[in-house]
Order: C-alpha cells, then structure tokens, then sequence
C-alpha cells in the first residue's frame, strides 16, 4: 500500500477499534517517512494505550525535539505535556517545556516548571544543573535578588567558584542600588567564602559589621583590607569607625591622622575636614588639628566658590535676571548645552553685562576650561575690587584642567596628577606677595599680611603652606609672627599599623581577633552542608555555639533524616536568641520547612508570617512559595 491507503486503514483499523491494527499502519507509514511528526505522534499515542509508555516516550520525545528546533515552540507545549504527564520527575522535560512557554509568550506559566527543574536536580545531587534552572527563574523576576541569590549558592555548592562569586557579587550590588547595607554585607560574607582576598567585598562585609555596631567582627575583614591597601581612604574610614566602637580612641586618632593626611595629597578637602573633625570629638580644643580645619574648609570654600556668587555677577535689569535664572535651572539639570545657548542669546543684546558673562564662564567651566578662562579674562579687565577674587577662580579652573599657571603669574606648574592637588612647596619668593605677607605679619600689621597671603593665592588657591598661614594669623591675633601649620615629623605616626607579617595589627586590642576566629568554620561548615556532607558538618559544628551554628547543626540532622530531632534542636535555639540576630530570619525559614515536614502546617504558616514582618526581603521568592503550598495543604 503506499502511504495514504496506510493511513486510510489505519482509520479504518481505529473505527473496527482495534489499536493494534491502527499501529501497525502507522507504524508502516513512519518506515515510508520518518520525519513525519503528525503520524510519529499518533504512533506515540496507541502505544499510550496499548500500555507501553517506555516506547511511547521515546516517540514523544523525538515530536518534541523536532518541534523545538524548528521553532514551533506552541506546538511543542502540547507534545511535552504529555511527555510530562509520563516522566514527571524528569527535569529536563520541566525545563523543556517551560523554555516552550517562554518561547511562546507564556512566562508566567513558565516559571513553576522551572523551579520544578530547579528542585529536581537538587534532589539529584546536580546543583550546576539546578543553577541553571533558578537562573531562568530569576531572570523571569528581576526585581527578586533571593532568587539570583538561589544561583550563587547553587553554583558555590557545584563548585563553580568564579561563577558563584560574581552572582554573589550581582545580588550585592542590587541590595547596594536599594540601599539595604545590611544585605550588601551578608552576600559580601557569602562571596567572601570563594574570594578571601576581594578588597571590595572584604570592606562591604567590614562596613556592615560596624554599622551593626559589631566592631571586633569588622576588625577580622579589615585585617585582610589594610594588608592590601594601607592607605585606601574607605579601610582608613572604616578602621577608625572599628577602634572607636571598641574603645581604642588613640589607635582611632592615628588611624584619622593618616586618612586626613592621604585626604589632602590626593586634593579631596571635604574628606580631610570630616577626618579632622572626627578627630576633635575625639581630641577636642587639640590646637594642630583646630589649625588644620581651618585651612582644609578654607580648601572647600575657595573650591566652591564661583564667579556668579560675587558682587559684580548681580543682574542690572529683568532680561539679565530672566537669562541668569534660566540658564541656572539648565545646568542643575544636566543640560549644559543648553544653558550656554540661553546665555549666548542674551549676551548678544548685552554683551558686556558682567553678570551674564560670569554665569557662561561658569557653564564653560563644566564643558570647555579653554573658553571658560577667555571669559574670565575678560570679567578681570573689568572686575575692579573683586579682581583678587577672579584671578583665584582662574587659577583653580587652570588646575582643574591640568593647565599651567598664566605667564603673568610666573608660577610653577603642579606635578600632581590629581586636578586638584596643590603644588609642591616651594620657597616663597623674596620679592613676592608671600614675602611680603611673612614680613608685615612679622611687623604686626596682621590685615596687611592677610591681603598680602591673599594677593599669593590667586596663582594657586589652593597652596597648603599659605592657607595655613592666614588660619594661623585668625586664631592668633596677637601673635608676633604667622606660622604655618607643623609638618609631620619623620617617624610617621601610622608607622605602629605597619605591615601585618610584624604582627603590629592584633596589637590593636587584645584578643579581638582571637573572639571571631570561629567564622572560619561556620563557613567551612556551610559548605559542607550545601553538598550534603552532613556528619563531617556535624563534626565542624560541635564546639561552636550561636543561632548560625545552630542552623547548620539543625540542616544536618536534617539531612541525616532525623527531622523530628532537628526541629527540637533548631526550636531550642531559636527561642533563647533575640530576633536581632543575623541568623534569626534564617532560623525562622529553616523552623517553617521542619514543621511543614513533620505535618505541623499551620505553626509553618505562623513562622512564615512572622519572618514576613521581621525581614520581609528575606527570600521573598521561596517564603511566597513555601506559604502558596502550605495553603494548599490547609484546605
């Protein structure tokens, strides 16, 4: 018979009701074309029937493979669900057929079978291949970072290190763009456990722990930071925050000294002066640091300072104003372009309005210093008694933008690489303005020196030894003579902090270090429970105490299938710690899966419901699913 007398008896089979004839013709229709899905299928159907699921299977399974590489994912779906309805434990098949969803534009009908691989390759002791599936999983709902958390701990327990790391890192910055510090330090705790070494994730985990107020475990993160970067501004910061927390005000001075100190070479005057006066609460009426404020805020103020604030910037009539002001509100919002373009407009009716040259210079300034400082040039031939302070924006809108001083103003040009580091000291010249200030204030005649040091700024404003000069002449007065601000001595005060292999930093408060040592192996600990390791876990865990232990102690019995067991414990436990615990969120999780195991659903419901109000971005994903399924077992 050729193929559509086959396929009218195989119909004519079926009206007889006899399958097996039906097959048969099917069956012999496939030998003519085997790339005939349609009939395949139907063969995969008797065979259904006719009790052979095994052979059914498999020619389900090449319809389904077929159908996905063309792309005919809708068609797909249907032959999956019955291939689903044989091997519902098959998590490829789940994986499949959610792909088939995601394809079709079903994503929410997607989601439940790729949480259903997840489970299943879990329970196969496949977590690379589970991570693949929670990876779907969140990438459907991007606004859960428990699920991409879900990833990394899957890709940790599969031993993908680097993968495990970085997904680490992802949730950490998803926490850290919605300003959830706490969740930033425990992922950064997590990632930690793969990458000892990160110097951002060890002063993530550090800046948690001190705004925790849990200072001697911040100190075992900073350890490893100040080891790597002694004179980063952030381990400085968070290091004086640590020994202020533990009660070690001098060690959290020097700590301060320094990072005031690394603040100013790098031209950053507003984390200097906060330095300086974090280290007046601690040093308070201390005369050095009082002089050092005061030239670091004198810094910030001539930085801050711009031409549109001073006298000869007032606008002289409404056109000027009406331009001022519209120009102002461009550039607050970005849109420099246009602010320039309403300036120029309004210039080209008034070009010598001093006003509105002062606010281009200032728009130039953020686009073009070039022009900017032509502009400016061209307020000074007209700035009459405010010309001082003009040649002072000149020049640090020339150091801004790496440019040397003007030639007029014969000035070194600074080596730093910083735009806004000040030039190395140099001795003032005999005949120059800062002379001139060193021998009237050495006459007594203390304004006269103060314009003098003034007039010496305008080639660089931000010259620290001048600067500190006129702070010393206005907390003296009557002084004789203005003397700059004290050099460090040779020895540096920081020298104490040296190198970790001199063992200088355990120094810093006895035993601190020794107290937190046991973190080590609660996170060694966790990891062997992650692969189900759980008697050499157990073995970690004995001498540790502490709700976190207590949770791991709890997942092990677990694992070993004492639930009953591991309720009592994890109950115990819970119930002598403060719900400030870390681990308490953890604890209630962990509590709510053992009472569901052992048929208590509605004490799982009251935990689920309790860690909702305690944390409720803990694990959002699977407290939601956990709570779903618990409602169901309810009715």
């Amino acid at each position: 018979m050729d193929r559509n007398q086959l396929e009218q008896e195989a119909m004519r089979q079926l009206n007889l009701g006899s399958q097996d004839g039906a097959l048969r013709a099917y069956s012999a229709i496939l030998k003519l074309d085997p790339r005939d899905r349609r009939i395949r299928q139907k063969v995969g159907e008797l065979m259904l029937k006719l009790g052979r699921p095994i052979d059914a299977e498999k020619q389900f399974r090449e319809v389904a493979e077929g159908l996905m590489k063309e792309g005919a994912h809708r068609a797909a779906v249907a032959v999956l669900k019955q291939l689903l309805a044989l091997r519902p434990d098959d998590p490829a098949i789940q994986m499949d057929l959610a792909e088939c969803y995601v394809a079709s534009g079903y994503a929410n009908d997607a989601r439940p079978h790729f949480d259903m691989a997840m489970r299943l390759w879990i329970g196969a002791g496949r977590p690379l291949e589970a991570a693949k599936a929670a990876r779907r999983v969140a990438e459907l709902s991007p606004g859960e970072p428990p699920l991409r958390l879900k990833v990394a701990e899957l890709l940790e327990a599969g031993g993908d290190a680097l993968g495990a790391a970085a997904a680490y890192q992802e949730v950490a910055e998803e926490y850290r763009r919605r300003g959830r510090p706490d969740e930033v330090g425990r992922i950064a705790e997590m990632a930690l456990r793969l990458k000892p070494d990160d110097l951002p994730l060890l002063l993530d985990a550090a800046g948690a722990r001190v705004e925790a107020g849990e200072y001697k475990r911040a100190l075992a993160h900073l350890q490893l930071a100040f080891g790597q970067a002694p004179r980063d501004p952030q381990t400085l910061d968070l290091l004086s925050r640590a020994f202020e927390g533990v009660g070690q005000a001098d060690k959290a001075l020097k700590v301060l000294g320094e990072l005031a100190r690394v603040a100013a070479e790098r031209g950053q005057p507003a984390l200097e002066a906060e330095a300086l006066r974090r280290s007046l609460r601690l040093a308070p009426g201390e005369a050095d640091l009082l002089a050092r404020l005061r030239v670091a805020e004198e810094k910030i103020t001539r930085m801050e300072r711009r031409l549109t604030q001073l006298a000869l910037a007032e606008p002289t009539t409404e056109a000027e104003l009406r331009a001022q002001v519209r120009a102002e509100v461009y550039l607050r919002y970005g849109f420099a372009d246009r602010a320039d373009g309403a300036l120029t407009e309004a210039l080209a009716e008034a070009p010598d309005a001093l006003g509105l040259l002062a606010a281009k210079a200032e728009v130039e300034a953020t686009r073009d210093a070039a022009a900017a400082l032509v502009t400016m040039e061209r307020i000074l031939l007209r700035a009459g008694t405010e010309a001082d302070a003009v040649r002072e924006r000149i020049a640090l809108v020339r150091l801004a933008a790496g440019l040397e001083p003007a030639s007029s103003q014969s000035a070194p040009a600074s080596a730093a690489a910083s735009p806004l580091a000040a030039p190395a000291p140099a001795a003032p010249d005999a005949s120059g303005p800062e002379a001139k200030g060193d021998r009237l204030a050495a006459a007594g005649d203390l304004v006269g020196a103060v314009m003098a040091y003034r007039e010496a700024l305008a080639t660089n404003p931000l010259d620290d030894t001048v600067l500190g000069k006129i702070a010393a002449l206005r907390s003296a007065p009557r002084a004789a003579a203005a003397v700059a601000p004290p050099e460090p001595s040779e020895e540096d005060a920081f020298a104490d902090f040296g190198p970790l292999e001199d063992g200088t930093f355990a120094e810093v408060l006895p035993d601190a270090l020794d107290e937190v040592s046991p973190l080590g192996d609660v996170d060694e600990a966790r990891s062997l429970v992650a692969v189900g390791m759980w008697t050499d876990a157990l073995a970690m865990l004995e001498e540790l105490e502490g709700l976190e232990a207590a949770v791991l102690r709890s997942q092990a019995v677990r694992g070993l299938g004492e639930v009953s067991r591991a309720l009592d414990l994890l109950r115990e436990a819970s119930n002598d710690a403060a719900e400030t615990d870390p681990a308490y969120p953890e604890a209630l999780f962990e509590l709510s899966a053992l009472y569901t195991a052992t048929g208590k659903h509605r004490a799982a419901v009251r935990l689920l419901e309790e860690l909702r109000d305690l944390d409720p971005g803990y694990r959002v994903g699977e407290v939601e699913a956990h709570m779903r399924g618990l409602q169901k077992l309810l009715k």
